[in-house]
C-alpha cells in the first residue's frame, strides 16, 4: 500500500488543475493560456486536468435514504449538509456546492476538449490514439456526472422531453457561448457517440500511474454503469465482462488485509492503487468525510438494520467488510476514505481538504452486470454474478434464482425497510412483478451495501422510481415521490441567468 503515492498524487492533481480552478465561470478560454499544446507530452499533461477534481458525493449521499436526522440538538456542521437533507436549493459556493461541481465539471471537459483540438491540429496521428481515446471517454464521464446530478435519471418514456445539460465538444475562445440544455436523450446519445469512439482507443502501457486514468477496465466498466442506464443490457453485459471476465474471482478484495485496523489503515488499503479490485480511482476536493461528524449521518441501527441488513447469503456484518467505525458513538461508517488535507500555508493553517474515491471497482461492477442481466432476462446469470459478488464479501454459498426472488418477495408481516423490499415504479420500462421484480431489488440491495457513503444510491432511487422520505426531528418531513423533481439538483444561479433552471414542481 503507498499512501505517501496517493497523497502525492492528491496534490499534484490540485497544481495541474489549478488554472481551470482559478476560473469562477460557466466556461471558460483554454485551462492554461500560457501552454501550447503541440507535443505528445503536453496533451497528456493537460489530459490530467480532464478528470473533474469534485465529484458530487455530498450532494447526492445526503439527498439519498442511507443518512438519516440524528437529531435537533446536534450541528449540521456545514450549511450544504443541511440544505442537501432537506433537497431544497444549495446556496453558497463552498465545496462541495452546485456552483463548484459545475463549473469544475466543465472545467474538465474544457481540458479534455482542448487535447482533442490539439490532437486534430496534429492531424490525428495515430501515435496519439492513447491520449485521443482518454480525451473521449473523459468527455463523456465529465457530461455522464453532470446529466444524473442535475438533470433526472434516463427513461425511454421522457427523457426525449426532460431537461438536459450542454453536451460540449468544442473548445472555447471566448468566455460564453449561447448554449442550450437540450434533452437527457440528446446527451446519452452523445456520450455513447464518445464512448463508442473512445474506447477502442485506451492503451493502458501509456499511462506511468495506470488506476488514476481511464485504463482499459476502467473504461469498460464506466461503458458498463453507462449502458445499464442507458436501457441497452446487452452492451452493458459485454462492457462489464471486458472488465471483470467472466469469473470475476481474480479481481476480488483481500479483505483480510481489513481486519484489525484503524480507519485510517482501512481508508488507505481501501484505495490503494495496488488493490486489484480497483480499477480507478480521483481526487475530489471535498468536505464530505466531514459528514459523519453532523447531524445527518448513518447511525448504527440504519447502517446495520437498514443497509447491511440480512442477505439470502447472511449478514454482511459478519464479514471483514462489515466492519464499523463510529464518530462521537453515533455516526457509524465504513471508512472508504480519508481526508487529507493539502496545506498551502502550514503557518496560517490554510489548505484544501481532499478525498480518495475508488471511482470503478471489480465489486460495483458485478452488480451493474447482474442488474444487466436481470433486465435482459438473464436471471441464472444474473445470480451467478450476485453469488460472485456476496463471495467477493466473504459470504459464501451459492443462491438460486428461486432462493433469491423468496428472499425479495413481498413480506406478509416483515419491515419492508430491514429487507430492502423496495417499491419500484421506473418510467419507460415495465417490470414483471415475481422473478423480475425481486431480483431487482436484490441487486439493488447489493449495490446499497457496496456504495454506502459514496452517493451511488440516489442513481439507483431516481432510476426506479422509489418513494422515500427524510424524517426531519421536530419538523414535518421531506416526502420524495418518484421522479420528484427534486431530485435534479438545481442549477447553479449564475447559470440560469442564461439556461432554463430546472422545473421546481
Amino acid at each position: 500500500m503507498k499512501v505517501i503515492n496517493t497523497i502525492y498524487r492528491v496534490a499534484l492533481f490540485s497544481v495541474l488543475v489549478l488554472p481551470v480552478l482559478s476560473c469562477n465561470k460557466f466556461l471558460d478560454e483554454m485551462p492554461d493560456s500560457r501552454t501550447e499544446l503541440d507535443t505528445p507530452e503536453k496533451i497528456s499533461q493537460i489530459l490530467v486536468s480532464a478528470y473533474t477534481d469534485l465529484l458530487p458525493v455530498t450532494l447526492q449521499e445526503l439527498r439519498s435514504d442511507n443518512v438519516v436526522d440524528y437529531g435537533n440538538d446536534i450541528d449540521v456542521y456545514q450549511a450544504i449538509f443541511d440544505q442537501v437533507y432537506r433537497c431544497i436549493d444549495v446556496t453558497g459556493e463552498s465545496f462541495d456546492s452546485p456552483t463548484e461541481m459545475w463549473n469544475r465539471a466543465y472545467g474538465a471537459i474544457a481540458s479534455a476538449n482542448h487535447a482533442l483540438q490539439a490532437i486534430e491540429d496534429m492531424g490525428n496521428p495515430e501515435s496519439l490514439n492513447p491520449q485521443k481515446g482518454e480525451a473521449l471517454l473523459c468527455r463523456a464521464y465529465g457530461h455522464f456526472i453532470i446529466v444524473n446530478t442535475f438533470c433526472q435519471a434516463y427513461n425511454a418514456e421522457s427523457s426525449t422531453s426532460d431537461l438536459g445539460i450542454p453536451y460540449v465538444t468544442e473548445p472555447e475562445t471566448v468566455v460564453y457561448v449561447d448554449y442550450t440544455r437540450g434533452t437527457v436523450a440528446d446527451v446519452y446519445e452523445k456520450i455513447a457517440e464518445d464512448i463508442e469512439a473512445g474506447y477502442p482507443l485506451i492503451d493502458d502501457t501509456a499511462y506511468d500511474q495506470v488506476k488514476w486514468h481511464f485504463n482499459s477496465s476502467a473504461a469498460a466498466a464506466f461503458a458498463a454503469q453507462f449502458y445499464l442506464y442507458y436501457g441497452d443490457y446487452e452492451k452493458s453485459i459485454a462492457y462489464a465482462t471486458a472488465a471483470i471476465g467472466e469469473d470475476p474471482t481474480g479481481v476480488f478484495r483481500d479483505w483480510s488485509l481489513y481486519t484489525g485496523t484503524s480507519v485510517e489503515e482501512y481508508a488507505n488499503t481501501f484505495v490503494s492503487t495496488e488493490e486489484a479490485a480497483n480499477f480507478m480511482l480521483q481526487s475530489s476536493n471535498s468536505l464530505f468525510a466531514r459528514y459523519r461528524a453532523g447531524r445527518y449521518i448513518v447511525t448504527q441501527q440504519h447502517l446495520q438494520n437498514n443497509i447491511f441488513s440480512m442477505t439470502p447469503w447472511g449478514n454482511v456484518d459478519a464479514t471483514d467488510y462489515g466492519t464499523t467505525y463510529y464518530t462521537m458513538s453515533r455516526s457509524y461508517f465504513s471508512p472508504k476514505f480519508n481526508e487529507y488535507f493539502i496545506y498551502s500555508d502550514i503557518v496560517a493553517g490554510i489548505g484544501q481538504p481532499y478525498i480518495v474515491y475508488v471511482v470503478f471497482s471489480s465489486e460495483k461492477t458485478m452488480i451493474d452486470r447482474a442488474e444487466a442481466n436481470v433486465l435482459a432476462g438473464n436471471y441464472e446469470a444474473a445470480a451467478r454474478d450476485l453469488n460472485y459478488f456476496y463471495a467477493s464479501l466473504g459470504l459464501t454459498g451459492s443462491r438460486t434464482v428461486e432462493q433469491i426472488s423468496d428472499f425479495y418477495a413481498d413480506p406478509e408481516s416483515e419491515d419492508d425497510d430491514l429487507y430492502n423490499i423496495l417499491t419500484l415504479a421506473p418510467k419507460g420500462m415495465t417490470l414483471t412483478e415475481g422473478t423480475e421484480v425481486n431480483m431487482i431489488r436484490a441487486c439493488l440491495h447489493a449495490r446499497r451495501i457496496m456504495t454506502v457513503h459514496e452517493g451511488t444510491r440516489l442513481q439507483d432511487l431516481k432510476r426506479y422510481g422509489v418513494a422515500y422520505t427524510h424524517e426531519i426531528d421536530g419538523e414535518a418531513p421531506v416526502n420524495l415521490q418518484p421522479y420528484d423533481p427534486r431530485l435534479a439538483v438545481q442549477l447553479p444561479q449564475a447559470v440560469t441567468s442564461f439556461l432554463e433552471p430546472n422545473p421546481t414542481e
